[in-house]
């Protein structure tokens, strides 16, 4: 008696082997030709080229945002000369309408200042595109503007004088340099931030930031 399963072999050697396809072929020779294909027909992320010139153009606007913000105090202070006048009058006895008045002045100059060094990010987001370079055009223009300020307050006939620090013995001079450096360092800090936060909301969707980072 003949055995059913010799009789009927279920696969039969060499018989059918070309014949049988995968059906994961067609996705692998797709995968094949993708990875054959030359770099220049792939899709891979490139980093957009900056600007020509963009650092020194950071710069260049960084020291204009400086004399901008420095005008602007400058010609606040002199148009409240009397108030200034005042403080200098009153001595330790100031009147609070007239320290209210001195603080009205002074947040005017710093919200004014702010809005020069926002607008100046905006404007270094766009032509020189690196971040970086806004947060370092804002600290230049606020090193500039310390500076200069400080510089004023040693003229004697200027309305905000003799409130620099600094005093006629060495330690006093010493100190007052030290306190202009900390202050000139830390408001330098703080208009480049204003500066990059500018540059931030310009940039956000530019296509060097765009799925790249650095």
């Amino acid at each position: 008696m003949r055995d059913p399963e010799q009789e009927y072999p279920r696969h039969q050697p060499g018989h059918g082997e070309h014949e049988h396809h995968d059906p994961f072929a067609i996705q692998e020779e797709g995968e094949l030709e993708t990875q054959d294909k030359p770099v220049h027909q792939r899709e891979s992320a490139t980093t957009p080229e900056l600007p020509r010139g963009h650092a020194r153009n950071a710069l260049i606007i960084g020291i204009v945002l400086g004399v901008l913000a420095t005008v602007q105090s400058v010609i606040i202070t002199l148009k409240n000369a009397g108030l200034y006048h005042d403080v200098v009058q009153e001595g330790k006895h100031v009147l609070a309408s007239t320290a209210t008045a001195l603080f009205g002045v002074a947040a005017l100059e710093f919200v004014i200042s702010l809005l020069i060094y926002f607008i100046g990010g905006l404007i270094i987001g766009r032509v020189a595109v690196h971040r970086r370079w806004a947060f370092i055009g804002g600290f230049v223009g606020g090193i500039i503007s310390s500076l200069i300020g400080a510089a004023l307050k040693q003229i004697p006939s200027y309305p905000n004088a003799g409130t620099g620090g600094f005093s006629g013995s060495a330690l006093g001079i010493t100190g007052g340099l030290a306190a202009l450096a900390i202050s000139t360092i830390l408001l330098g800090v703080f208009y480049g931030l204003v500066c990059l936060l500018g540059a931030w909301l310009t940039t956000r969707r530019h296509p060097y930031y765009v799925g790249y980072s650095g």
